[in-house]
């Protein structure tokens, strides 16, 4: 099982095991998972980007945050997910930069 797979399957697993989402959002999110499982088993995409994954995760979160019936205390959780998957995205966003080598500099040695 990839990564993918396994972290989607945990979020639907929670999703799932949470009675205070609404049933057309539990839909919703595995609606997702269901999609992206697909993608990723059918073999059409031989690697799945990190940017894939997490824009998928922010449309989890979206969805989640507009949940009226979610408590608090798993909002909180969720906004500090988004904080992640949002730091996340703007760090492979700069890795797809490459490397600038003029930038690189010797590694002090440790003493």
């Amino acid at each position: 099982m990839s990564l993918v797979l396994l972290i989607t399957s945990l979020l639907s697993a929670v999703v799932q095991g949470t009675p205070q989402i609404s049933s057309t959002i539990k839909q919703i999110i595995m609606d997702i998972y269901g999609s992206l499982s697909a993608v990723i088993n059918s073999g059409v995409v031989e690697n799945v980007s990190a940017s894939t994954v997490l824009a998928a995760l922010a449309g989890v979160i979206v969805v989640l945050k507009n949940d009226p019936n979610l408590p608090a205390y798993k909002l909180v959780l969720v906004e500090s997910i988004e904080k992640m998957v949002a730091a996340g995205l703007a760090a492979d966003k700069e890795a797809q930069k490459g490397v600038d080598t003029t930038k690189l500099q010797p590694i002090e040695p440790l003493s």
